[in-house]
């Protein structure tokens, strides 16, 4: 494998940015003692979600099961110009996923060009099967800097386990197809990971998954625990190696594992962008149950330091438990092992 940093970012962090990032820092370190929430600067980081769409049916994923009750839509290149004009003064980190199959949008490659026009770090996540030879061609114009391919299985039984509506050859044959392009055309971007989320009808596979990776020359490849949501679930999914859960689990349910506080760093250094505009805490909030504001009608420095937004960090500083979905949050803990 080659390098296995992501030296790239350093790039498009400038003495702006580098100052925002310090001031964010800073008045989160003040609004943990204080206990009420103190913002200078704005999220170096944002979720931008191009569409919630998905080819896969993955059964504790609710984007893939069709249990999201919001509208289903793909984000248009005008609308993210837009957003990304309003953030790139403090922001320089952009995933271009959030719930969804990002190549289900069509406009991926003109995404990509509008955040590097604004000087933002480009991150997708994919399942790789939509990566076919027009569209790998397409994004390579003006690549990501970072390409995760979740693939969670070796072979048709492990793979189909989980990715339900794929196959691996069809998932893997994106990645093979990838990185013989980049080769050829002697591309430093993007940086991909292999990322393997561990299960227990995978976890037989971990040493093979390290080795498919340095054959195909992957920069790097992560070994991720799995989210569940209940314990008939956890039963089913979760492996049997400790190391690789990130549960506790009894005869009364589940619990994250490690120390629970109320705090969340993750309402000061970032933010999500539904397709449609809303903006959520955090990547957690997967249906927007708590919509902070619309970027079609506010600017994101209006919404960021808005009463809403404020009220909802002081929730997690009185009481973060208060909030299903924190509960199940891995703000703290360490949910990739490798």
């Amino acid at each position: 494998m080659s390098s296995k940093y992501e030296w790239g970012i350093l790039g498009y962090i400038t003495f702006g940015r580098l100052w925002n990032a310090i001031k964010i820092l800073t008045s989160y370190q003040i609004s943990r003692v204080l206990k009420r929430p103190i913002v200078w600067g704005g999220p170096w980081s944002f979720s931008i979600e191009p569409t919630n769409h998905c080819n896969l049916k993955c059964p504790e994923c609710p984007s893939g099961l069709g249990a999201l009750t919001r509208p289903l839509g793909i984000l248009r290149p005008e609308q993210f110009e837009t957003y990304a004009k309003s953030i790139k003064k403090h922001a320089f980190y952009v995933q271009l996923f959030f719930q969804g199959e990002p190549f289900v949008n069509k406009f991926m490659p003109e995404l990509i060009r509008i955040a590097h026009k604004n000087n933002l770090y480009v991150a997708i996540s994919t399942n790789g099967i939509l990566l076919d030879d027009d569209r790998i061609d397409a994004i390579l114009q003006d690549p990501p800097d970072k390409l995760i391919f979740s693939i969670d299985g070796l072979d048709e039984e492990t793979y189909q386990n989980y990715r339900i509506g794929g196959t691996f050859s069809e998932a893997f044959s994106g990645l093979e197809r990838l990185m013989k392009k980049k080769r050829a055309m002697k591309l430093t971007r993007p940086f991909v990971e292999f990322q393997f989320i561990v299960m227990k009808q995978n976890e037989h596979q971990l040493d093979a998954v390290f080795a498919l990776g340095k054959q195909h020359g992957v920069n790097k490849v992560t070994l991720k625990t799995m989210q569940v949501y209940s314990k008939e679930s956890a039963d089913h999914f979760l492996p049997t190696d400790e190391k690789f859960r990130r549960y506790l689990v009894d005869a009364n349910g589940l619990r994250i594992k490690g120390t629970f506080r109320n705090e969340c760093f993750a309402l000061w250094r970032t933010s999500v962008i539904t397709w449609d505009g809303k903006v959520v805490p955090c990547c957690f909030d997967k249906d927007a149950h708590f919509v902070l504001g619309s970027m079609n009608s506010n600017s994101f420095r209006e919404i960021w330091t808005s009463k809403p937004y404020q009220d909802f960090r002081q929730s997690l500083l009185d009481d973060r438990s208060q909030h299903e979905m924190c509960r199940n949050c891995t703000e703290g803990v360490k949910i990739n092992v490798v």
